[in-house]
């Protein structure tokens, strides 16, 4: 199966950065005709900063990786902040469209970190690249140049939200025609006092 680890963002944030991205997306076309349609827009309902993405795993190993995430990663809960625009590659055609984390990277950093210590023990091989926490809301399918580098540059809608971050989730990613869905396997605490919203074995309720 196909798996990840993010932190999710609550409904209100949801809301707010899906309004913001379609008031992006609306900029984008009153400036060049057509171009929102080169991009697959992220779903506001499926929403979320990773962490790790592990990628296909097989189901024999599965209990294995449960039974690694299941205990509370030693970080106190922090306030989630996000702002500002930005693309990757940030030089070229854009690949992807993303919204910057400006409060709680330290606790992000720390939540990656013990993640991937964890994913080791169980000989997954973390990413090599360094981390760096964004959340993605859109993927570039038609290339377009520089356009999207230069439109986060100029005067973007605002966008300013948070929420608190208290656990990250293990998510198996159902890929069809009809898009991605993302079924939680596990809620992993940040610190001990969230493992009651766990069931007994560690997993979602």
């Amino acid at each position: 199966m196909r798996l990840f680890i993010a932190v999710d963002l609550d409904e209100a944030s949801r809301e707010a950065v899906g309004l913001a991205t379609t008031r992006f997306r609306q900029m984008a076309d009153s400036r060049r005709h057509g171009l929102a349609r080169g991009v697959k827009w992220v779903d506001p309902r499926n929403l979320h900063l990773t962490l790790h993405f592990i990628g296909e795993l097989g189901d024999d190993r599965v209990p294995a990786l449960g039974a690694a995430m299941a205990e509370p990663l030693g970080i106190d809960p922090a306030r989630l902040s996000l702002g500002g625009w930005g693309v990757f590659p940030p030089r070229g055609p854009a690949r992807v469209i993303w919204i910057g984390i400006t409060g709680g990277v330290d606790a992000l950093s720390l939540a990656h970190a013990a993640l991937a210590r964890r994913l080791e023990r169980v000989g997954i091989s973390p990413e090599a690249r360094a981390f760096s926490p964004h959340l993605t809301v859109g993927r570039v399918r038609v290339p377009s140049g520089p356009a999207w580098g230069d439109l986060t540059h100029d005067n973007p809608p605002p966008i300013a939200c948070g929420c608190v971050v208290d656990h990250c989730t293990l998510y198996r990613s159902l890929l069809s025609s009809a898009g991605p869905a993302y079924e939680a396997l596990l809620r992993i605490p940040f610190a001990g006092a969230d493992e009651s919203r766990s069931g007994a074995d560690g997993r979602m309720p």
